[in-house]
């Protein structure tokens, strides 16, 4: 939870200002202490009297303090400082430690007032729960100097401590996400003018980490020109690679006009002002951390922050060398763990409160944290398979969702229900854009329907069909010139008289017009079931039957064309057959052939080199589908393209029309023209192969829409098992297979690359709102892409799941962007 916290002094008065959430604020005024300020200057006074020598941010010569012999060496290193007459040695290290406490005691007085407990409180209780950001904002710059980061605010209810980082009054830009690393972390290190001090610590503190870092150093030796060294430190700032972090060692001092100095060579400084745009473009360029380890960098930081940096950590007051040495020192080595910067300068202030207190006392007090509200800590990524792996892995609750996508993406009965919906809006997109096939139809439906049986007393006990009633249909389509003729009734059952009848029609088609007849079969055992053995209506040397097994909107496909031998599918055999009637290459139906007609069929097809037969003769069930098919899966396994409107697939006409010569020119040219013509029965549940069921099933959406939107002749509420079979010829026929890319696989992929996008993408976005209409784009791009795809490469790509699995990943980290 972030909130922030505006403590303004106005004459004798402080005004505190909590805000947090959606404009929830809390306000208190403090009188201000007269007392405090005193203290301040005490301690001040005493801090700076024990750091006397060269005060890392001094650029000038170091005034001579109290208790200062002339030309005294002391331990701690610094500049020169200048003589003097002697004075009395003092004790400043008391001195110090009491005016510490003594501070320490009077601003944690004052900010137990009364007025502040709803503020503390409301922080306080918050801790409890979740960990708490608080971005303090002080006005004017002396009631900055003070040690807030001391305020163990959370700790007074019973919480945890809350972390307290700086930020400035104006923050005019929003901070930028930090861009993902694909290498090391990259770090400017400027060494400044070394008068009088020794940066070799801090340059050995950073190579210690060339295992982490790739450090690039740049300072002033001796002779170079100033105006170069300026232009060189600047360049290197805005160098198009970019840099993860920027560090300075050197003096540094505050200045309201140009927001402070840093000395980069001797009497040469470099405003903060006259850095603007090369530290715009380092921020542009993927700046994120700033870190200047130099003295009085209030100001400094204020600016960075204000440019739109995202966090800065610098010393409020005068630094002494060692102490910043043993400072950056701690402050590496818990970055070098991964801890991020705010905790890495929280466990450095520890170590010189606990562990150095008595070599730098008070020196704890000084390192600050600068951060933009809307960052991120910085932090070293770690490195290696694990902890990249780690990187891309799901939170508990992404890993909750996307449990459940991954369920309904292997749930038969939901792929069925998002497969259907998907083919839906697939069809209104192919009506939409008016992307639909130009030839006509080359399947005739001769449908057995209702108006049919009401014209036809023998077809009032449909199941099974009578037999001479087919005769009579074949030999109405043998006189229509019907070149292959496919009919979808199980005729297994005995009846002798009815199939002498259709026996000799058959008889007729073939012997007279050379007719193909292939008869509909179910397969049992491992063996086709279709006209009774002994009806003596077709033989296997001049007709062929095949099954209808399939799964519900699926084709029909062979195991293996060599299996087609034995069994075989009935579409593929009725698409084979209008391929073979239209080559002399292929044998064709006769009654004095003495082989089996689909053995030699199969035979040809596999050996002819013409294209079509060739795609015709390759498709069969793939090993992965098989394979899926243990698992209830139908992996790679084409179907029934229902986005095409059925008046594109097959041109309807009623059984009865045949037999009262009522058939019009246009469907008799239809008949004589078409590749297959397929009799069935359409509209009465009776209908179909197998004789204990019934292949009539409601409506898919894709073909209730077409039927609202006329493009089919039927207004039947259920679809037939034969209308579904002229799908499939149509399919073979125009080599048009369609084949769905299983939902399990595409959202494997999507979450690959939902986690790449928010570890690699979304560190590039401002605003949650460029965030959020970007994913709606993407998100209906990939829509628009996957219609697309099926039109041009039969490619059924699933939309929803895919969908909801980047927004799983995506979405969280959108919503944490500035808004």
């Amino acid at each position: 939870m972030v909130y922030r916290l505006k403590i303004q002094q106005i004459h004798s008065v402080c005004l505190f200002e909590l805000t947090w959430g959606r404009s929830q604020c809390l306000q208190a005024q403090v009188f201000y202490p007269a007392q405090l300020e005193t203290r301040y200057q005490q301690w001040q006074r005493a801090y700076l009297n024990f750091y006397r020598q060269a005060l890392r941010g001094q650029a000038g010569t170091a005034a001579p303090v109290e208790g200062e012999q002339l030309g005294e060496k002391t331990a701690l290193r610094g500049r020169p400082g200048a003589t003097g007459v002697a004075a009395t040695p003092v004790d400043w290290h008391q001195h110090l430690v009491d005016a510490e406490g003594q501070l320490l005691l009077e601003f944690h007085r004052w900010l137990k007032q009364g007025e502040l407990t709803d503020i503390r409180r409301t922080l306080s209780i918050t801790a409890k729960e979740a960990p708490v950001d608080l971005f303090l904002t002080c006005t004017p710059i002396e009631i900055a100097r003070l040690p807030w980061e001391t305020w163990e605010i959370g700790a007074e209810y019973g919480g945890v401590p809350i972390r307290i980082s700086r930020s400035p009054i104006n923050i005019p830009v929003t901070a930028t996400a930090p861009a993902a690393q694909s290498g090391k972390t990259r770090v400017l290190a400027i060494i400044g003018d070394e008068t009088g001090l020794d940066f070799s610590g801090d340059r050995a503190a950073l190579q210690s980490l060339e295992r982490l870092l790739d450090i690039t150093f740049i300072g002033w030796t001796p002779g170079q020109d100033a105006t170069a060294l300026r232009t060189a430190i600047c360049q290197a700032i805005a160098d198009p690679q970019g840099w993860d972090v920027l560090f300075f060692a050197g003096h540094s001092n505050e200045a309201d006009v140009v927001a402070g100095h840093i000395y980069v060579a001797p009497n040469t400084a470099l405003s903060i002002y006259e850095l603007k745009p090369y530290l715009q473009a380092a921020q542009e360029n993927g700046l994120q951390f700033a870190f200047f380890n130099s003295c009085s960098g209030l100001t400094i930081a204020d600016a960075l922050i204000e440019l739109g940096l995202s966090q800065v950590a610098v010393m409020r007051e005068p630094i002494h060398n060692q102490v910043a040495h043993a400072f950056l020192l701690t402050f590496l080595q818990s970055l070098a763990h991964h801890e991020d910067a705010h905790t890495a300068l929280q466990a450095a202030c520890r170590y010189l409160k606990l562990e150095q207190h008595l070599t730098f006392p008070s020196a704890y007090l000084v390192p600050s944290l600068f951060r933009h509200p809307d960052s991120v800590p910085f932090h070293i990524p770690e490195r290696g398979w694990r902890q990249e792996l780690r990187r891309w892995l799901p939170s508990k609750q992404q890993a909750i969702a996307l449990g459940s996508v991954l369920v309904l993406s292997v749930i038969p009965g939901a792929q069925e229900a998002l497969l259907s919906g998907r083919l839906l809006a697939q069809a209104m997109y192919r009506n939409l854009t008016g992307q639909m096939p130009t030839a006509p139809p080359e399947v005739v439906l001769v449908q057995v329907d209702e108006a049919s049986r009401r014209r036809a007393p023998e077809l009032v006990n449909i199941s099974p069909i009578n037999q001479e009633y087919l005769a009579d249909l074949v030999d109405s389509l043998s006189r229509l010139d019907a070149t292959v003729v496919g009919i979808d009734y199980l005729l297994d059952l005995p009846n002798p008289e009815q199939s002498q009848v259709l026996a000799a029609a058959t008889r007729r088609a073939v012997g007279e017009s050379e007719m193909w007849l292939i008869f509909s079969a179910i397969l049992e055992g491992g063996r086709e079931i279709s006209t009774h053995a002994d009806s003596q209506i077709i033989s296997p040397n001049w007709a062929m039957a095949g099954y209808t097994n399939a799964p519900n909107w699926y084709m029909a496909l062979p195991w293996g064309t060599e299996t087609c031998q034995r069994e075989c599918p009935f579409p593929y055999l009725l698409a084979a057959a209008a391929q073979a009637s239209d080559s002399q290459a292929f044998p064709q139906p006769a009654l004095t052939r003495q082989t089996s007609l689909r053995s030699e069929l199969i035979t040809t097809l596999l050996d002819s080199d013409i294209p079509s037969h060739q795609t015709l003769a390759r498709r069969r069930i793939l090993p992965v589908t098989t394979i899926g098919g243990k698992f209830r899966q139908r992996w790679l396994r084409p179907i029934l393209d229902f986005s095409l409107p059925p008046d594109r697939i097959f041109h309807r006409v009623s059984a009865y029309e045949l037999l009262v010569d009522t058939v019009d020119d246009e469907t008799a040219e239809a008949i004589a023209q078409s590749s297959v013509v397929l009799i069935g029965g359409v509209g009465y549940v009776e209908g179909g192969v197998d004789p204990l069921s019934t292949d009539i099933s409601p409506n898919p959406p894709t073909i209730a829409y077409w039927r609202q939107w006329k493009r089919d002749d039927s207004e039947e509420k259920t679809f037939a098992g034969v209308e579904a079979i002229a799908y499939d010829v149509h399919h073979f026929l125009q080599s048009h297979y369609v084949t769905p890319v299983p939902a399990l696989w595409v959202v494997g992929i999507a979450a690959g690359l939902g986690a790449g996008i928010t570890l690699y993408g979304i560190p590039q976005l401002n605003s949650s709102r460029q965030g959020l209409w970007l994913l709606a784009g993407a998100t209906a791009g990939y829509g628009w892409l996957s219609f697309q795809l099926m039109i041009g490469t039969g490619l059924l790509l699933p939309w929803l799941l895919p969908s909801a699995t980047v927004w799983i990943y995506v979405l969280p980290k959108i919503w944490r962007l500035p808004t």
